[in-house]
Protein backbone atom coordinates (compact mmCIF):
# COMPACT_ATOMS: atom_id res chain seq x y z
CA UNK A 1 0.00 0.00 0.00
CA UNK A 2 1.09 3.65 -0.64
CA UNK A 3 0.31 6.65 1.22
CA UNK A 4 -0.94 10.00 -0.80
CA UNK A 5 -2.34 13.52 0.50
CA UNK A 6 -5.68 14.56 -0.91
CA UNK A 7 -6.49 18.32 -0.82
CA UNK A 8 -7.97 18.31 2.80
CA UNK A 9 -4.39 17.40 3.88
CA UNK A 10 -5.94 13.65 4.80
CA UNK A 11 -3.64 10.86 4.48
CA UNK A 12 -5.12 7.82 2.05
CA UNK A 13 -3.78 4.21 1.77
CA UNK A 14 -4.22 2.46 -1.26
CA UNK A 15 -3.09 -1.16 -2.21
CA UNK A 16 -0.97 -1.64 -5.50
CA UNK A 17 -1.35 -5.55 -5.45
CA UNK A 18 -4.50 -6.87 -3.44
CA UNK A 19 -2.74 -10.45 -4.13
CA UNK A 20 -0.30 -8.76 -1.86
CA UNK A 21 -0.19 -8.38 2.28
CA UNK A 22 3.27 -6.26 2.28
CA UNK A 23 5.13 -3.80 0.53
CA UNK A 24 8.19 -5.61 0.72
CA UNK A 25 9.90 -8.95 1.54
CA UNK A 26 10.84 -9.33 4.93
CA UNK A 27 14.36 -9.00 5.73
CA UNK A 28 16.47 -9.41 8.67
CA UNK A 29 18.51 -7.24 10.92
CA UNK A 30 21.42 -8.68 12.81
CA UNK A 31 21.03 -10.90 15.33
CA UNK A 32 17.60 -12.48 13.40
CA UNK A 33 15.08 -9.67 13.94
CA UNK A 34 12.70 -10.17 11.05
CA UNK A 35 11.26 -6.74 9.31
CA UNK A 36 8.63 -6.75 7.22
CA UNK A 37 7.28 -3.04 6.03
CA UNK A 38 2.93 -2.93 4.95
CA UNK A 39 3.29 0.59 4.40
CA UNK A 40 5.97 3.26 4.02
CA UNK A 41 4.90 6.27 5.69
CA UNK A 42 5.80 9.89 4.53
CA UNK A 43 6.47 12.05 7.78
CA UNK A 44 9.56 12.19 9.50
CA UNK A 45 11.85 8.77 10.51
CA UNK A 46 12.29 6.92 14.13
CA UNK A 47 15.99 7.18 14.82
CA UNK A 48 18.04 6.47 17.93
CA UNK A 49 17.54 9.33 20.37
CA UNK A 50 14.31 10.30 19.20
CA UNK A 51 10.97 10.00 21.04
CA UNK A 52 8.53 8.17 19.07
CA UNK A 53 4.80 7.05 19.68
CA UNK A 54 3.54 3.66 18.37
CA UNK A 55 0.20 2.03 18.27
CA UNK A 56 1.03 -1.95 18.42
CA UNK A 57 -0.18 -5.69 18.62
CA UNK A 58 1.98 -8.08 20.03
CA UNK A 59 1.57 -12.04 19.02
CA UNK A 60 3.47 -15.28 19.86
CA UNK A 61 3.83 -15.71 15.90
CA UNK A 62 3.91 -19.74 16.47
CA UNK A 63 0.15 -19.43 17.45
CA UNK A 64 -1.12 -16.26 16.54
CA UNK A 65 -2.54 -15.36 20.39
CA UNK A 66 -2.48 -11.84 21.32
CA UNK A 67 -0.24 -11.06 24.34
CA UNK A 68 -0.62 -6.88 24.34
CA UNK A 69 -1.77 -4.37 22.01
CA UNK A 70 -2.69 -0.49 22.46
CA UNK A 71 -3.98 -0.59 18.87
CA UNK A 72 -7.51 0.60 20.05
CA UNK A 73 -7.02 3.09 22.73
CA UNK A 74 -6.27 6.46 22.27
CA UNK A 75 -2.85 6.73 23.63
CA UNK A 76 -0.33 5.23 21.80
CA UNK A 77 2.97 4.14 23.64
CA UNK A 78 5.54 6.70 23.35
CA UNK A 79 9.60 6.50 24.51
CA UNK A 80 12.79 7.24 23.38
CA UNK A 81 14.23 5.13 21.17
CA UNK A 82 18.05 3.28 22.18
CA UNK A 83 17.21 3.91 25.47
CA UNK A 84 16.04 0.57 26.57
CA UNK A 85 12.32 1.92 27.84
CA UNK A 86 11.09 -1.40 25.25
CA UNK A 87 12.82 -4.58 24.31
CA UNK A 88 15.90 -4.10 22.76
CA UNK A 89 13.74 -5.79 19.55
CA UNK A 90 11.08 -3.48 19.31
CA UNK A 91 13.62 -0.63 19.27
CA UNK A 92 15.88 -1.69 16.76
CA UNK A 93 12.73 -3.17 14.70
CA UNK A 94 11.30 0.59 14.19
CA UNK A 95 14.49 2.51 13.64
CA UNK A 96 14.43 3.86 9.91
CA UNK A 97 10.10 3.55 9.98
CA UNK A 98 8.72 7.14 8.76
CA UNK A 99 5.90 8.71 10.73
CA UNK A 100 2.64 6.49 8.89
CA UNK A 101 4.17 3.70 8.42
CA UNK A 102 3.39 0.18 9.41
CA UNK A 103 5.58 -3.00 10.45
CA UNK A 104 5.82 -6.30 11.52
CA UNK A 105 8.74 -7.09 13.41
CA UNK A 106 9.70 -10.65 14.58
CA UNK A 107 12.29 -10.86 17.79
CA UNK A 108 13.79 -13.84 18.84
CA UNK A 109 13.84 -14.49 22.40
CA UNK A 110 17.03 -12.59 23.37
CA UNK A 111 16.05 -9.12 21.83
CA UNK A 112 12.72 -9.69 23.62
CA UNK A 113 12.00 -10.84 27.26
CA UNK A 114 14.89 -13.93 26.91
CA UNK A 115 15.38 -17.01 29.55
CA UNK A 116 13.42 -15.13 32.29
CA UNK A 117 10.44 -14.57 30.18
CA UNK A 118 7.78 -12.11 31.70
CA UNK A 119 5.29 -14.22 33.74
CA UNK A 120 2.94 -11.28 34.84
CA UNK A 121 2.60 -10.00 31.41
CA UNK A 122 1.76 -13.99 30.43
CA UNK A 123 4.87 -14.47 27.82
CA UNK A 124 7.07 -17.38 28.72
CA UNK A 125 10.78 -17.93 29.04
CA UNK A 126 12.63 -18.00 25.37
CA UNK A 127 9.26 -16.80 23.45
CA UNK A 128 9.58 -15.71 20.08
CA UNK A 129 7.72 -12.28 19.55
CA UNK A 130 6.00 -10.82 16.94
CA UNK A 131 4.44 -6.91 16.48
CA UNK A 132 2.33 -5.12 14.19
CA UNK A 133 3.57 -1.56 14.23
CA UNK A 134 2.19 2.13 13.30
CA UNK A 135 4.46 4.64 13.41
CA UNK A 136 2.28 7.83 15.11
CA UNK A 137 5.11 10.56 15.95
CA UNK A 138 8.06 11.23 15.91
CA UNK A 139 9.94 13.88 18.24
CA UNK A 140 7.78 16.86 18.80
CA UNK A 141 4.72 16.53 20.83
CA UNK A 142 4.05 12.76 21.38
Amino acid sequence: RDQSTNDNGATNSTTKNAASKSLTRQRSLPGGILLQDILHGLGPTARIGRKVAIHYKGTFPETGKVFDKNQTKSKPLVFRVGTGEVIKGLERGIEGMKVGGERVITIPPKFGYGKAGQPEGGIPKNAKLCFAVTLVSVGGNV
